[in-house]
């Protein structure tokens, strides 16, 4: 049988044990919310930023630089005709785009230029770029004694595979 001491004991129990699983509790739910906040983080859309610029330029240059030092890059560069180097070109557009808009591999915010995807104007600005000041830098239009339009074809060349790198190293968060 229970005394009646006992019995108050059981239907007050002491104040500081309250206190302390309040405590454990409020504990747990403040880790659970920064938890939360963290996968909701995830979830939103990267925006374009100085981050994603720099992404570009380093996937841009690392893709661009093995096709750099390839004659076979020079020889095709040399006797490609504008035509083609202009249908080179687009398709690298379109290709760009149709990652960046349309594959969903990584989440990016949808942001644009006059109806352009903002990266897609990063990524080919950048890419053409580096394409152009690496031909130069390296001498390669020297050294394959490229005239301007040679020149050209092979920045329209080796920026494909820069575009590719610069989407690549972008969408890796």
């Amino acid at each position: 049988m229970m005394s009646e001491s006992n019995a108050d004991g059981m239907m007050n129990p002491e104040p500081e044990h309250e206190v302390i699983e309040l405590e454990k509790l409020r504990k747990s739910v403040e880790k659970l919310t920064r938890q939360v906040e963290k996968i909701e983080e995830q979830k939103k859309p990267d925006s374009l930023g100085w981050d994603d610029i720099a992404q570009e330029i380093v996937g841009a240059i690392t893709f661009a630089l093995p096709f750099l030092f390839t004659g076979e890059v020079w020889d095709v560069a040399k006797d490609i005709s504008v035509e083609r180097s202009l249908a080179i070109f687009l398709m690298t557009l379109v290709l760009a785009y149709l990652f960046l808009t349309k594959a969903n591999l990584a989440n990016l915010k949808r942001e644009e230029i006059f109806h352009i995807p903002k990266r897609l104007v990063t990524v080919a600005l950048i890419s053409y770029a580096v394409s152009a000041f690496l031909i130069y830098i390296f001498g390669i239009d020297y050294i394959a004694h490229f005239n301007r339009l040679q020149y050209l074809n092979a920045t329209v060349i080796i920026s494909t595979f820069a575009v590719i790198g610069a989407i690549a190293v972008d969408m890796v968060r």
